[in-house]
């Protein structure tokens, strides 16, 4: 994603007109865990590295945002997409790794999302019309119905955390 960003840049400063960048994230980047903690952080740093071209083209006119997609009908958890290990450690069968596998084989086919629902309003958004008439790129689109609560749910987390140890992590100044 770097790469392709880095390789077009001088070519989207070089045009006029609406210029915007869109890179693809997934509510995984707000919340890790057990099983997919590659997945997640590779998710993280698209969407980090995407926030930071947000602020560093906005003063260029260049939008730059990231989408954050829920649960999408498409066939990322189909039998054939999954890639599994072959090598199973025992410990991990009865840990949130065997829950994560369960839950992906339910969900499969039976995501809330429908993708092309999902493509049109990110189009309306990127092109500012249709259902996004009148507004400009954001820096982050949280896509389906899914996404807002997953990523509220962790605001409330971090605040909750932030002000149980804030009394004691705080104290650090000089």
């Amino acid at each position: 994603m770097l790469n392709v960003c880095k390789a077009f840049l001088p070519y989207i400063r070089a045009t006029t007109g609406h210029r915007t960048i869109s890179n693809f994230g997934s509510i995984a980047s707000w919340r890790g865990g057990a099983g997919y903690a590659l997945y997640c952080g590779t998710k993280w740093a698209c969407s980090g590295i995407t926030e930071s071209m947000h602020f560093e083209l906005a003063p260029l006119g260049i939008a730059v945002t990231i989408v954050e997609p829920g649960y999408f009908r498409t066939g990322f958890l189909n039998p054939s997409a999954m890639v599994k290990s072959e090598k199973r450690i025992a410990e991990y069968s009865e840990t949130g790794s065997a829950e994560l596998h369960a839950m992906l084989e339910k969900v499969n086919n039976n995501q809330p999302g429908d993708v092309m629902k999902g493509s049109k309003v990110i189009i309306d958004i990127l092109t500012e019309s249709g259902v996004a008439e009148g507004k400009k790129v954001p820096m982050r689109i949280a896509l389906g119905s899914d996404a807002p609560p997953c990523i509220r749910g962790k605001m409330e987390d971090t605040t909750r955390l932030l002000d149980e140890w804030d009394s004691i992590t705080t104290k650090t100044d000089h």
